[in-house]
Order: C-alpha cells, then structure tokens, then sequence
C-alpha cells in the first residue's frame, strides 16, 4: 500500500484525548505531580538491559534532535518508516525531558496499558488546544473538577440505552439516520456517473450527524455547496493549534497573523455555541434524548452540581471535533477496502438484503449486523484514522525485559504496526479479511491486539455513538447501491490534519435494478404490517376465584436462612400456590419442624435452604446434622417421605457455593425420600427471582397434576383508576408488624470524594422497643421520587389518581382506595431485576410481528437476558425500551413483589449513655450506612438505594417504620469480657464493632480499670485517614482507654507509602493473631463485603492455618471450620 502525504500535524481525535500529535512536550509539571504518586519500584537488573535504537541525526549535526528529520508534511509517516527499520522499538530526541519511545508491538503495547506502571498526561498539544476547547473533556485535565463532571454525566449518554434512544425518539421522525438518508438521496439525484468525493461528503455527514443528535441543531450540510462556516472555523483552529505545539515557543510570537485568524474564529463558533444553548433554555425540548438536554439539565452524582454555562460552550467543539473526521475517515477506509475487496463487499450487502431487506433500517436490525461490524472493525486495523497511542511511565521500569524507560517518559504504540503484529494477526496480517473479526474470533484475540478506541479512564467516550453512525451509512447505501472504485488503479493516499484521511478516494454508485427511490427511506420504505385491529387488552380473572369451591392439596414448607431471603421465597409461593389448587397448611424453619426427628409423609415437603460460606443457616444446623447423623448410621426415613428442595446462594463464596442445599438434597435420597423433582438453585448475585419463578410454577404443576399455558392467562388484576385527591393513609407495611421510630440525628460522616457517602442516623425506638449489640434495626424503604415519576409517565398517571384492587388476593395490593403514587412509592419493588417469565408476558401484549414483539424475544434470548441482568434491568427499565408497547397497569403491578424491608446493622450499644439520652426514656440506637446513588446500570436515569436514599433524606423528627431483629448469628460478644475480641470491617461494617466498642466502654467504665477487659483489634479499612476513617475521634478515644486497639488500612492514602488492605494487615500481625486465636481463645468476628473482605480474610486464615500452624491444605479447612463450629469466627457479610 502505497502513501503519499499532503498534510502537516496529525493530532489527537477530540474524544479518545490520545495524542496523536507531531512531537509535542508534555506539561513538565504536571506530569512531575503526577507521577509522585506513583511510589512503588520495581527492581532492575542492569545487566539485563539493552539500549533502546535511534535512528542518527540526519541535519543541524544533531543540535536540534530529530524534529528535522520528520516528515514536515506528515510527521506520523517518518514515525512508520523508522518502525519499518527498528522495530518493535525505537527513540526520537524531540525536544523532550526524555527521548520519546515508540513501539509496534502487541507484547509492547500490552505491557504499556498497565495502570500501575504507565498512564495519561495532558501535555502541550493540549494546552495550545485550550483557548479552542476550554475545560472540556479533550483538553481539560484528568484532575479537574470540570472534566470528572462532565465525564460522568456524558459516558452514560454515550451508553448503548442513551444510543437507542437518540436513535428511535428524536421528535418528529427525526431519526437517527435522517443524514444518512439525505446523503443517500444525494447521491441517487447526482446519478450513477457522478463521481463522489468520498472524504468530502462523509466529512458532512459526520458533523451533521454529531450536530443534530448531540446539539438538536442542523448545519444542513447536504443543502449548501460549501461546508457551514462553523466547521471550516472549526478545522482551521485544530490545525493552527496543532502548528502552535509544534513550533517552539518563541517562534509562535512571529505568527501573530496565524493567532489572530484563531482567535477570531474560537469568537464566531463560541458566538454559536452561545446560541445553541440560549435556543433550548428559550425553547426547552424536555422529552429530547440528546446531549444538550443531559448537558444543560444534568446534575452531577458526586457534586450535585450542574455543568454550568461556559462549560457547555466549551463541550459542543469538544464533541464535533472529536467525532467528525476521525469518523468521516473511518468511512472512506471502509469504502475502500470494501470496493478492493469485491467477494467481502458482496457479503456485507447480502447481510444487508437478509437482515434489512427493502425495510427502514432499526436500532435491533443494525445489531444483527455482525459481518458489517466485522468489516468496521477490519477496516480500523489496518487503517486507524489516528496514528499514536500514548501513555506516560510513572516510575522508573523496564519494557519488554530489556528496554529501560524512566519516570516521566512518553511512550507510543504506532497503530499501524501493533495492529499488523504478524504474532497475532498471521502472515496475511496485511490483508482486508473481516472474518477475523466475527465473534468467535474476536474473543480469542490476545489483550491490547485491537484497541483503535484507545484505553483507561480517558478512552473514546464516542465509540458506541461512532459505530452506529458508521454502520448506519454502510447498510443504507449497500441497501439501495452498487458501490465502486472511480479509479480500479487507485491506491490509497493519505494527509493528515487532526488524524489520517485519504486523498482524491472517489466512488460511484448505481441504485440496485430493485430498489426504489424511497426505498430504505424513513417514512418513504416498504410499508410495515400492521394487524388490522390493536391487540385486545383484557384483565383476567383471577384463578383464586375459579377454585374457591376446588379442594386444596395440603403441602409443607420447611425452610433456613438468617437474612430473611428464603422467608421472602415462602411468601410468595403462599400467593402463588392456591391458583394451582395447593395450600401451603405447614410452613416452619428447619429446626423447629425436626424436634420430632421425623419429616411428614402425608403431604409432599418443599424444603428452601441457603448456604453461607458451606455451612447452613442458623435456624437449620441442627436440620442438616439430624439427616447428616441419619446417614452415617445406615438408617432409613419412613416410606412415604417426599421432598424437593430449593437452594440459595452467593457465587462469590466459589468453593461452597450451594454446597448446603445439594448436601440436604443428596442425603434426603440416600436416607430414602423420595425426590418430588430436581432441586432448584438462585444465585443472589446475579437473579433470585428468575430461576425461583421457572422452578416453582413446574413446582405447582408437578404436586396440582395441572398444567399452565401462557403467562398472560393468569397474570392481570381489575384495577380501579380514580380521578380524585384522597388523602389516604398508609397501610401495613410489607406484613411486618412495624411501628414508628422518630429520627434524632442525620449527619454526613464521608462525603464522595474517595467513595460513596457514609452517613450516621440516630432513632428514638417505638414504645416497648428493645436491643442488644450485634442486632439488626428493619426499616421499611421508599422508592425514590425519580424512580415513581418513570413509572407514572409511562402508564400516564398523575399524582391525584387514587387505585383499588377490590379482587386482590395479595395482601400488599390495596383494596381500598390509595393514592397510586403512594402505593408505587411505599408497596411494591420498582427497581427488581425482570425475570425471562416477565419478560414474556411483556412480549405477549405485543402484536404478533411487530418490532416490539421482535425486541422483547430477542431480550429473552439467552445472551441478550444475561446482559439485562448484568445491567440490572427492571421491568420499567425495559417498558421504557419499547416505548409503544400496550401494556395494562393491571399486569404491571401484578408483576410486581412487595417492597421488601432491608436489614441494617445497629451501631450503638444500648448500655452506653447516649442509648438512653430520651427524655421518654426509650432506647436511642444509630445506624451507620453507605449512601447509595450511581448512574444505574441499565442507562435509565440514576440508581439510588431504595432505603438508604430514604434514610438519608429524614430529618430530626421524622417518623420511620421499623423494628428490631436479634441475629440469628453468634455475633455477640463474648460472656466473659476478658475474652479477647478480634473485629474486621471495611466501610460501613464498621456499625456492629461501633457498637461492641461502646459496650466495652459502658464495662470498662469511667474508672477506667482494663483489667476486666481482654485484648480487643479492630482491623479497619478504608480508602484514605482523612476522609472516610468513620467515628475516627471516638476510636483514638477508646484506644487511649485501652477499649481497643485499632489497625487503619488504608487502600489509597497519601503520601509515601503503598496502601494496604485489612487482609495484608492480618497477615502482617499473623504470629499475634494465631497465638490469641489458638492460645487465648479469641472470637473473630468479620463485617462487610462477602465478595471482598470476607473471601481475602478466610483465605488469610487457610493461610495462616498452612504456613504459621503447619497443617495441610485438608487440616487447615478443618481448623477454620472449627473455629466456626464454636461460634469462634463468625462472619456477617454481605
């Protein structure tokens, strides 16, 4: 492949923020600050290094470095001819601290996209780009408070929910490919002999496109001969500031001329800008999925602040031109290997013609194009519209085993080389083959081979906006045309000015003998068919009064759990089980129903049971030991003995996950029961729901004999809908016999500079009210305002509406009137994850053939709903992504589970002073909690803890739902006080060891006498002393008392120093802590996250049970499990 170059300084796309700019000199510093925290070194064997090669001096006998040598019209083609002679490695002098490295191979690359040892600097391209983009997102730097605003609000935009939505809900049809529409009637006006200027147009299209669905405004580039002013203003203040980083500083003086002409273009496109922005605050368009309105309307998460006025202004170049001619380039490329390539060009238009056919392309078409993205992704490899990726080293190492580089250094990895790395691509890595890029084997592809979106925090936010614009053009113009080369000879050429873009690249296209005009067209394609009548919407009876008169088969439920989840499961197959003719007569935990050393054999038994950590819940130890000690005896159950069991687990506790339940089902058929159908099995990590749903409706068929045909025969309530303004009053919630605290104190203890806020509340309990350490406080959530407001909106509902279900058999479901907005925000779970059940009875209300009938199947498909689960889907989330969809409130509803209550961990200690403080002399007890508030997962809106988010808004009077909990864990101090106690928290576990400490204190009394206390450690983490060291004041004080000893671990501190976590500090004081444990009988006690502390702190203890006992793998597990078995270690994590 040939190269000709016309152009003078490629830089960085606008987006991907990697320069990839002619020789510039990084913020020397910035990058110094920077780089400071980076305090970890490595250790270096000299006598391994090799020097890294330079091409020599070719002008100015070296005075002024490399900068001569390079290519003044194309600096990025000298950067490939020297990697062509030196690679995979190779320096430049340019002018910088250190030479600048470069490297094209994936090995290399790879090894530069570790965060510890490499990362992203601003340098002086950027600085000269400031007075063009300001504080946005290119420019402004990683660390200012400006660019964490903006990145937070904008990469949720940039998601695949916020890209759906551009696409089909801009008003008045304005669809997301209407430019592309345009530019294809363009092109079948000018007919099959014009000959297209490829970059030129798609140069157009790409602004346009960025124009409308980023900014709602239209430069109308396909209706004027030359390109709208703002974007060759636009083009010309990039180039010159590219010139400006180029140029020493004292030479830019001399070009005043050139500044001047910047700068009076940076005043006509920020005089645009300003009118942009003025028209939406004029004219306001609160139901556009645009950038704007997010830009405009947008608060901030972590401030609360929004973007502000001269932010956007700056963030509207900042989008155009970072998208604008990297994407136009990436077109050409895509058209040129396409129309070199005829077998490959032929495919992707058969794709099209199957997939797309002769219909108006959709947002679930353009997914299924899976060759089309291949060919894009192809096209990227072998010619990215960019040329460097560049980091910076942060300490002082070594590249490849051999190449030393220094802090501060600037590295780049040449794309053209990396991405032709014969390693990874074959010896036909120079050719245009999309196949290596299909799914199978795009997978398979080692780390860092294709990156052309760049990497880290500040990658290519664009790249979903990019990729749907550019598949959007190929499908519609391989829909209607035959595309070639005007030239069969040509080759590409190349210039550069912000990236890479061919030169004098020109095609023909001849509409397809079968293809209309309109063909393909938004509201002028084949029409789509419509059922002649809407789908009938009807409001079932329900099965509960068809069988009123029907005898019920009587069932057992026996179950164990200690966080109320298989409490929760009980309920609902109580409400569930009647409409299959089965009365749940016997529901017991596990414990309670095996006093008698006897299961029931005149009714089938459905066992639920957990496992936590491999062992079984509380309230069923002595089930499992009862059918354990069964077993080895040889004996045998009553005949008649029928079971099925139901296990609940956590997938972060790998090793033992669902080990009880599969033990209590294996040694129920060993002792002979007989098995009524395979055991079922959730995963709380991913779906409880879903698999409990399938499992138990085969349950109600299996022991009723009956069968259920659809979904929607059976889902559906009789809703009435008043026009009113009730004032109603609250109901019970949720079964729970709560009463009503009163809040004393709310104040912030961590606010979100290192994490989620923390927050301390203090509530006076109801009458009658008692508790001790260790016990858990229910309370009662609300759904937040945002979450009930979607809700209402999409079913049309306003605030003075009242419901009632007078039919209902759900104890939840209102059957006197209420206030609906009330009923969503304080009965029902609104943010649940959708189930694959629910997900068809969406899919039922939608015509046959219609596209939301497609979109809600395709969402069932197996990978697809893996995927709403890990973005955790509600229903609503989903209703809202098919907005046309016919859905009765009814279902809606039925759909719903109740509002569960949640569990928190009491920090207080009601012996301690402050307990009893109440003038009504009821106990005072506090809660400490992780304010929860992130953009949800799904892209719709912002996910907020349904009852931290409650908690966190109460005031000191307000009432508050709740009641107390004794754990069901040994999670109490110890009887004898001089017991040593050895506590592990992260974050908000801290609240139960808050409240041991204070019951040490009320014993250790104002006397102060520590002889009736034992040793006590608590081992603390968090991110940083300063800011999230919870109730800081309150431990130094007890630690001079000699209550506690407290160890802070933290993960991101300043200063010198590696942080560290509380399992490196266990492991640090492990001769210590094995003498308490083994010689002093210490209890240790874990709080906080299951996935995360309480994985690393067992495996610390198998460790410590290996290395500082000298047991065997075997013999260290059974060490720990009998620390657990005496109530010794004891963990409540969650």
């Amino acid at each position: 492949m040939t190269t000709t170059q016309t152009m003078s300084c490629p830089a960085p796309a606008m987006i991907t923020t990697e320069p990839i700019e002619c020789p510039v000199q990084p913020d020397k510093e910035h990058v110094t600050q920077s780089i400071n925290q980076a305090d970890v070194q490595e250790t270096i064997e000299q006598s391994k290094l090799v020097p890294i090669p330079a091409p020599p001096h070719r002008s100015y006998f070296g005075l002024l470095g490399h900068s001569p040598d390079l290519d003044p019209t194309l600096p990025v083609s000298s950067y490939w001819k020297f990697m062509d002679k030196y690679a995979p490695i190779y320096q430049l002098d340019l002018g910088m601290t250190h030479p600048r490295v470069f490297v094209g191979s994936r090995e290399l690359v790879n090894e530069m996209a570790d965060d510890s040892t490499y990362t992203k600097f601003t340098h002086r391209l950027h600085k000269e780009m400031r007075p063009v983009f300001g504080d946005g997102l290119f420019s402004a730097e990683s660390t200012d408070k400006a660019w964490w605003k903006a990145h937070r609000l904008l990469v949720p935009a940039f998601g695949p929910i916020g890209l759906s939505k551009m696409f089909d809900d801009i008003p008045r049809d304005e669809y997301r490919q209407d430019l592309s529409a345009q530019l294809v009637l363009k092109w079948d006006r000018f007919g099959p002999e014009h000959e297209i200027e490829c970059i030129e147009d798609m140069a157009r299209l790409t602004f346009d496109t960025i124009g409308l669905c980023a900014f709602g405004y239209r430069f109308n580039e396909f209706y004027s001969k030359e390109p709208h002013p703002f974007m060759k203003q636009l083009k010309e203040s990039i180039v010159e500031s590219g010139k400006r980083s180029n140029r020493p500083e004292l030479l830019n003086q001399f070009y005043y001329r050139d500044e001047q002409h910047r700068q009076e273009n940076i005043a006509n496109m920020r005089d645009l800008c300003t009118k942009i922005i003025r028209d939406r605050d004029e004219h306001p368009k609160p139901d556009a999925k645009d950038l704007l309105n997010v830009m405009l309307n947008g608060v901030d998460r972590e401030t609360g602040e929004k973007l502000g006025f001269e932010n956007v202004i700056y963030q509207i170049p900042t989008l155009l031109g970072g998208g604008y001619e990297t994407t136009g380039a990436t077109l050409c490329f895509i058209y040129y290997f396409l129309c070199n390539n005829p077998d490959k060009l032929r495919k992707a238009q058969q794709e099209v013609d199957e997939i797309v056919g002769d219909k108006v392309l959709t947002y679930d078409m353009l997914r299924n194009l899976k060759y089309l993205d291949a060919c894009m992704k192809e096209s990227l490899r072998l010619q990215h519209p960019v040329s460097l990726l560049t980091r910076f080293a942060i300490k002082d190492t070594v590249l490849g085993g051999k190449y030393f580089i220094k802090k501060g250094q600037m590295v780049s990895g040449i794309w053209r080389h990396f991405h032709r790395d014969q390693k990874v691509w074959g010896d036909d890595a120079d050719e245009f083959r999309p196949e290596r890029m299909l799914d199978v084997n795009f997978k398979e592809l080692p780390p860092n081979s294709w990156k052309p979106f760049g990497d880290g925090l500040r990658a290519c936010i664009g790249r979903g906006f990019a990729e749907q614009e550019i598949l959007i053009n190929v499908a519609m113009t391989l829909q209607k045309f035959d595309v070639e080369q005007v030239n069969p000879d040509y080759r590409l050429q190349l210039t550069g000015q912000m990236g890479i873009k061919p030169v004098d690249f020109k095609i023909r296209v001849h509409r397809r003998p079968d293809r209309s005009l309109m063909v393909g067209i938004p509201g002028g394609g084949a029409p789509q068919k419509q059922d002649k009548e809407p789908a009938r919407q009807k409001q079932p009876q329900t099965q509960q009064q068809q069988q009123d008169h029907e005898v019920r088969k009587p069932v057992s439920v026996f179950f164990g759990g200690n966080m109320g989840t298989s409490e929760s499961l009980v309920q609902a197959l109580s409400r569930s089980a009647p409409t299959s003719g089965l009365d749940l007569v016997d529901v017991r935990d596990l414990d309670t129903a095996t006093r008698d050393k006897t299961l029931p054999t005149d009714k089938p038994l459905v066992i639920i049971i957990p496992s936590y950590e491999g062992r079984p819940p509380d309230n069923a130890k002595k089930f499992v030991a009862w059918i354990e000690q069964v077993a080895s005896k040889g004996e045998k159950l009553p005949a008649g003995t029928r079971f099925t069991v139901f296990g609940v687990g956590n997938s972060d506790w790998t090793h033992t996950f669902h080990k009880v339940p599969r033990l209590v089902d294996e040694t129920l058929e060993k002792i002979g029961a007989e098995r009524i159908m395979d055991a079922g099995f959730a995963n709380v990590k991913r779906d409880l729901i879903g698999p409990w749903e399938a499992w138990s409706e085969q349950l109600c068929m299996t022991l009723s004999g009956t069968t259920m045909k659809t979904n929607t025969e059976r889902i559906g309530m009789d809703v009435h809908i008043e026009k009113n303004n009730l004032n109603t009053l609250p109901q019970a919630l949720g079964g729970e016999q709560m009463a009503a605290g009163v809040v004393v104190e709310n104040r912030e203890l961590a606010d979100t500079s290192v994490g989620a806020a923390k927050r301390h509340v203090e509530i006076r309990l109801p009458a009658g009210a008692e508790y001790r350490s260790g016990d858990y406080l229910v309370v009662q959530g609300r759904n937040p305002d945002e979450t009930v407001s979607r809700a209402m909106k999409r079913f049309g509902l306003s605030a003075e509406d009242v419901m009632r279900v007078p039919a209902s058999t759900k104890d939840f479901i209102p059957a006197q009137p209420m206030a609906i907005e009330h009923f969503l925000r304080s009965s029902v779970e609104l943010n649940q994850p959708i189930t694959s059940r629910q997900l068809g009875t969406l899919a039922t209300h939608a015509p046959e053939g219609s596209p939301e009938r497609t979109q809600l199947e395709t969402m069932r498909t197996d990978a697809e709903y893996q995927s709403l689960l890990d973005k955790r889907y509600s229903i609503l989330d989903v209703l809202e992504e098919v907005p046309r969809l016919t859905f009765p409130f009814g279902v809606y509803i039925d759909l719903l589970p109740p509002l569960a209550p949640r569990l928190y961990s009491i920090s207080s200690s009601p012996l301690h002073p402050s307990s009893s403080s109440s003038p009504s002399h009821q106990p005072i007890l506090s809660l400490t909690f992780d304010l929860l508030s992130a953009p949800a997962k799904s892209g719709h809106g912002t996910f907020h803890g349904v009852t931290s988010s409650h908690l966190a808004a109460l005031r000191p009077g307000d009432p508050l739902a709740c009641l107390i909990r004794s754990t069901k864990l040994p999670f109490r101090l110890p009887a004898n006080p001089l017991t040593p106690v050895i506590m592990l928290a992260a974050g908000s576990g801290i609240a139960p060891f808050r409240a041991f400490c204070q019951e040490r204190a009320s014993i250790l009394g104002p006397a102060g006498e520590r002889s009736v206390l034992g040793p006590a450690v608590l081992y603390f983490g968090c991110r940083h002393p300063d800011r999230d060291f919870l109730y800081r004041e309150e431990f130094t004080q007890w630690e001079r008392q000699g209550v506690v000893r407290v160890v802070g671990c933290f993960s991101k501190p300043t200063g010198e120093g590696e942080g560290r976590r509380v399992p490196d500090a266990l492991w640090e004081d492990r001769e210590w802590l094995t003498r308490l444990i083994c010689s002093e009988g210490a209890h240790v006690y874990v709080c906080g996250s299951a996935a995360r502390l309480g994985r690393s702190v067992v495996d610390v203890l198998r460790r410590v049970g290996r290395e500082v006992k000298g047991y065997g793998e075997r013999e260290a597990e059974e060490w720990l499990e009998g620390l657990k078995a005496e109530g010794r270690f004891v963990s409540d994590v969650y």
